[in-house]
């Protein structure tokens, strides 16, 4: 028996498909005929004025200056629209005292609002957690992409956007979901699947990260973090949360579990010989060094010092907000300046958009004082135009006893 459903695809690639055949705007991106025909199924059940056509199309609002475009608009739709016949007495588009209507409304099934209706079930509070993870399951299967990734008209950008969160939320609660049941390769799939939908989340990439270090991948998981602190630094101009931080500790924490002879353990440790000037490390790490230095100075009686090297734009005395690649360039120059300039035995690591945090150690505060000197004029010597200086502030390490 002959299925008269009529499937329309949306998220992702727009398609019809009937009776087993399919016509696609993969195959002919004609974007006004592709366009009129996505807009005619998402609206199936209503009467479309030719006027609204034509400022769809032709952003005109002129309908009698358009008449002839739109004759042939329909006849170039119907075309496309003719390897569904086959044959059979199909005819979804009627056009008559100038209104447009897709005819079989009631048995036009439309992807994206499969979507909602899968999520609007699972979102229930009477829906059980197992229906639950089944029917996030089936709505992440069924989102392929976008709405209408390549159609750029501005109808479709609010229900892009809609959908488009709708998902990015589902895939958060999926994984989450997928950790209490131990489905680590699962939540790691869907991560990965979304990074390519979605890569400004910053919940994602803790997700992706958090999913490689449970299915073992320790190693790519490190790999994941470096690459996410470089994106949100250079993309965002944003600091990774403590969220992502804490789990880093973790990660460095669990590589080092495995039993291992002290002669490999020694020859990890080592330090290449090549490696000249200060120790560049991540935050958290700096931390450690930070409190493990502030102990030998409190036992020993030496003194350390933190310096704060902040980069600003400062144009006519007004500070100016920060042009996000413009300072990424600055600070790649200003991290050169500190690991020549700085003794091998002093530790820096990037605090902020346009900050490094360098620890000096076994220093007066005259010698602290000249190094921060140091650095500046060193970076004005790589970077003389003036439109962004370098500012530094020192504080003692305090070593009292509260």
């Amino acid at each position: 028996m002959a299925d008269n459903t009529i499937y329309v695809t949306t998220l992702g690639d727009f398609s019809i498909r009937y009776n087993n055949n399919v016509v696609s705007d993969s195959i002919n991106r004609a974007h006004k005929p592709w366009n009129f025909l996505a807009y005619l199924t998402v609206n199936k059940g209503r009467e479309i004025p030719s006027g609204e056509v034509s400022a769809l199309v032709w952003d005109e609002k002129n309908e009698s200056s358009t008449r002839g475009s739109i004759k042939v608009l329909v006849h170039r739709v119907r075309s496309f629209l003719a390897p569904l016949c086959n044959g059979s007495d199909f005819a979804p588009i009627t056009f008559k005292k100038g209104v447009f209507t897709w005819n079989y409304a009631d048995r036009t099934v439309m992807d994206f609002e499969n979507f909602e209706a899968i999520l609007a079930e699972a979102n229930k509070k009477s829906t059980s957690e197992s229906r639950r993870f089944t029917l996030y399951q089936e709505a992440l299967a069924l989102y392929k992409g976008d709405f209408l990734h390549t159609n750029k008209s501005t109808w479709t950008n609010s229900i892009r956007d809609r959908l488009h969160s709708l998902y990015v939320n589902t895939v958060c609660d999926y994984v989450l979901m997928c950790y209490s049941k131990k489905k680590y390769s699962l939540a790691l799939s869907a991560c990965e699947r979304a990074m390519y939908l979605e890569k400004n989340d910053e919940r994602l990439y803790y997700l992706l990260i958090k999913s490689l270090y449970l299915t073992g991948a320790r190693r790519e998981a490190l790999e994941k973090y470096h690459e996410t602190t470089e994106v949100f630094y250079k993309e965002f101009g944003i600091t990774p949360s403590n969220e992502i931080k804490l789990l880093y500790r973790e990660i460095t924490k669990a590589l080092n579990v495995t039993e291992k002879s002290i002669e490999l353990v020694q020859a990890e440790l080592q330090e290449s010989l090549g490696n000249t000037g200060a120790f560049f490390c991540e935050y958290e790490i700096f931390k450690d060094i930070y409190q493990l230095t502030e102990r030998g100075c409190r036992r020993s009686g030496e003194t350390a010092y933190l310096c704060l090297l902040t980069l600003f734009s400062d144009v006519d005395g007004e500070i100016t907000p920060p042009d996000i690649k413009y300072y990424n360039r600055c600070m790649d120059e200003l991290k050169l300046v500190v690991q020549d300039t700085l003794r091998r035995r002093d530790v820096y690591a990037r605090y902020s958009l346009t900050q490094f945090i360098v620890l000096l150690s076994d220093v007066t505060m005259e010698n602290a004082s000249l190094i921060s000197e140091r650095i500046i004029r060193s970076y004005k010597r790589i970077h003389p135009v003036k439109d962004v200086k370098l500012d530094s502030k020192l504080a003692a390490i305090d070593v009292s006893i509260s």
